[in-house]
């Protein structure tokens, strides 16, 4: 997924004791736990990674695991893409997503090993089959990575990732397709 969170599709640890306390199973405003239920399985994503710096564009697959943790509070989704010779470091996410009734918003937390720690992020709410999550990375104050999932009939059906480019602009990072066996 996103090379900077997920990046996708990370910051769980810090924000799991108040974010948990906020999640019930009963939510109110028209969204629920079972709003994350297309997270939950698991599948094959594929898809490019654009270039970045000094990383180059390349073709990515991976995998993806979703399940329910923490009592049903969260979805928790696992995603590792293979490792190629255009991919030798493959990207590797832990996203936590649940909803704070409290605020009335989903919320993630993500950590991966592109060297950014962990991130945090908040959505509004589902618009038709996608849930846009902006992410604020660890240590700083302001949105500057966003993941966009998409899900179709049968759950989970593409990722895409973007960055704030430094003229303040959503560029592309990564997109892929996925697909539950």
């Amino acid at each position: 997924m996103k090379r900077t969170s997920l990046a996708i599709f990370a910051a769980l640890m810090v924000c799991a004791p108040f974010a948990v306390g906020q999640l019930s199973g009963q939510q109110s405003g028209g969204s629920s736990q079972s709003e994350l239920d297309g997270f939950v399985g698991e599948g094959v994503c594929t898809g490019q990674t654009m270039a970045v710096g000094k990383n180059p564009a390349h073709n990515t697959t991976g995998k993806f695991h979703g399940e329910k943790t923490l009592d049903g509070h969260w979805v928790v989704i696992h995603y590792e893409e293979d490792q190629t010779l255009a991919n030798p470091k493959p990207f590797k996410v832990t996203q936590y997503i649940g909803y704070d009734a409290a605020k009335k918003h989903f919320v993630t937390v993500l950590f991966e090993n592109s060297g950014d720690s962990y991130g945090t992020g908040s959505s509004s709410s589902w618009k038709g089959d996608t849930l846009t999550f902006d992410e604020i990375p660890a240590g700083s104050t302001r949105a500057a990575f966003r993941d966009i999932f998409t899900n179709g009939g049968s759950g989970m059906s593409s990722h895409t990732g973007m960055m704030l480019d430094e003229h303040g602009t959503w560029v592309k990072t990564d997109e892929e397709t996925c697909h539950k066996p």
